[in-house]
């Protein structure tokens, strides 16, 4: 009977304890709730001189499981004491105005909160919070600054959250300038996470923190944007910013083209290059988001783009369009920018280029391609100041031509040039000639039956008018043919006798000819100006390619 007794003892024991710990909790719990109910409206409000207050439909604890959740909480501030803190340049430059549908506060510590004073929660979670920050640079506020910490320090020793989450952000920002000219921006849909938020006596000097956190990652929702001429639609994709690393991510950007190349040209109605863009894996580094978001100046010092394409298409059965293409070289472009630039250095890595084109005559593509692009460009810039310590813009490129050749390129823009002064230099090795073919039959009724290529060296400079500078092309075993059309036919038929007297008495079939100098070309070529900044180097550079092997006048 002894064992019984002893069990039944024990049983009792622990009802009685269990129900102690509900009794004692659910009292703790009442308790409390009422306590937080009145405490934080009370501490926001001496925190901030009065300024804000702050309202809650409802507050619900629960000590068991370490939870607190608000409902239609809403921080606003009291025009009428804001208004008294400006008479006494006492007033904080940046006011928030903040409401939420819902605040859930996870593993939240209440004893700790409520015996040692240390404000402790695993994660902070906010529904559908609606922020207003309006920013005002012409508020004076004479008051000695406190940090953060000083700020709580009466009331708590520490908050720690270790992740704070605002999911579905509406965000608008108002800054007042100097100059009291206002800035509207809004930012919708935005997911913000805040990692490990700690505000104590040495967090403000903690090297490895941002703002008392290990960083803030903000992800703003996919962007869509129409072309002003509804030809293009713009789409940016996983955009987001690590302000630890004050690096801003896009997943990736495409522009593309919202009428097959038919209907694009049809709409048109003259000659316009169609362009296909989609740049993968951005980052621009060392972003300045103040100067971004206030004076509209994107300053970074790195940009990178790590894949990528640019097929551009034009038509040249089409008539030419009005106007002309003056005033449209890069650095012109750059120059006219409305936004102003500084980047330090720009990447592009595994960029696949192409440009294709209709033969008027024939009414065939033919196609210049570049794969494998590798750039990277120096100095991007269009601020006076900037301009005025160092005026170039440097691009060095690599790229393969045409599946076999291996393509090298330094060109030097002269930033603010009136007439858009530029140089390029580089160099062409080892290519098969016959690679050319897919441009040179349709656009130049040339075949190309055999070329070595061993080099090619090309300086050339210019402006929006003309262009010149040297060429040498060294090559071996030149044979080609001129064709002709097959009798409105696709394709084309070779005119044999005069290819062979092409190639016996016109072509040199190799630089240098045994036993003779090598051959530098010196071409000069007049711009048309109604067309592209790379034409003009295309022109330039092909004419000294024909001076060389003797083709000038075919």
């Amino acid at each position: 009977m002894e064992k019984p007794k002893r069990r039944k003892i024990i049983e009792w024991t622990f009802i009685i304890i269990l129900v102690l710990i509900l009794g004692a909790g659910w009292y703790l719990n009442q308790h409390w709730t009422r306590l937080l109910r009145r405490e934080i409206p009370g501490y926001v409000s001496e925190l901030s001189d009065s300024l804000y207050v702050v309202k809650f439909r409802d507050l619900k604890l629960n000590v068991l499981t370490g939870s607190v959740t608000l409902t239609d909480a809403s921080m606003t501030p009291d025009t009428a004491v804001y208004h008294q803190l400006l008479a006494a340049h006492r007033a904080p430059a940046d006011i928030y105005t903040v409401h939420v549908e819902k605040l859930e506060l996870n593993y939240f510590r209440p004893w700790r909160y409520f015996i040692k004073k240390e404000f402790n929660a695993a994660s902070v979670v906010v529904s559908s919070p609606d922020i207003l920050v309006e920013q005002n640079a012409t508020v004076k506020d004479t008051s000695a600054p406190k940090t953060a910490y000083e700020s709580i320090s009466s009331k708590m020793k520490s908050i720690i959250i270790g992740k704070l989450i605002l999911d579905n952000t509406h965000l608008k920002y108002i800054y007042t300038r100097k100059d009291s000219t206002r800035l509207i921006r809004r930012f919708n849909s935005l997911r913000i996470r805040i990692n490990d938020f700690l505000i104590n006596a040495a967090s403000l000097n903690d090297p490895t923190r941002y703002l008392y956190a290990r960083n803030y990652e903000i992800r703003l929702r996919d962007q869509m944007r129409i072309s002003h001429d509804s030809l293009y639609q713009l789409n940016i994709k996983g955009i987001s910013y690590d302000a630890a690393e004050r690096t801003l991510h896009a997943g990736q950007l495409e522009i593309q083209p919202r009428y097959d190349k038919a209907a694009f040209q049809q709409r048109n109605g003259v000659q316009q290059d169609r362009y296909e863009v989609l740049l993968s894996n951005i980052s621009i580094e060392n972003l300045n988001p103040i100067l971004l978001l206030q004076e509209q100046k994107l300053w970074a010092q790195r940009v990178n783009i790590n894949a990528g394409k640019l097929h551009i298409y034009r038509d040249r059965r089409l008539p030419m369009p009005p106007g002309n293409k003056l005033g449209k070289y890069p650095n012109q472009l750059l120059q006219q920018l409305k936004l102003p630039v500084k980047i330090d250095t720009l990447t592009g890595n595994n960029i696949d280029v192409q440009y294709t084109e209709v033969s008027p005559d024939s009414g065939e593509e033919g196609a210049i391609s570049f794969g494998r692009v590798n750039g990277r460009l120096t100095n991007i810039t269009n601020i006076d100041s900037m301009v005025k310590i160092n005026n170039h813009c440097i691009a060095d490129v690599d790229a393969v031509f045409m599946q076999s050749g291996k393509l090298t390129a330094h060109f030097d823009f002269t930033l603010q040039s009136p007439t858009g002064s530029f140089s390029v230099n580089g160099q062409l090795k080892d290519m098969n000639g016959k690679d050319l073919n897919q441009v040179t039959e349709p656009l130049g009724k040339v075949e190309i039956r055999s070329c070595n290529i061993r080099d090619l060296n090309f300086n050339i400079s210019g402006d929006e008018y003309k262009a010149s500078g040297t060429v040498k092309l060294l090559y071996d075993n030149l044979k080609i043919a001129l064709l002709q059309h097959n009798n409105g036919q696709k394709g084309y038929i070779r005119q044999g006798l005069k290819s062979f007297v092409a190639n016996i008495m016109v072509i040199q079939d190799s630089n240098p000819l045994p036993g003779g100098k090598i051959r530098v070309s010196t071409p000069a070529y007049k711009r048309d100006i109604q067309k592209s900044f790379f034409n003009l180097i295309w022109k330039t550079l092909f004419t000294g390619v024909k001076e060389t092997v003797g083709a000038k006048n075919i």
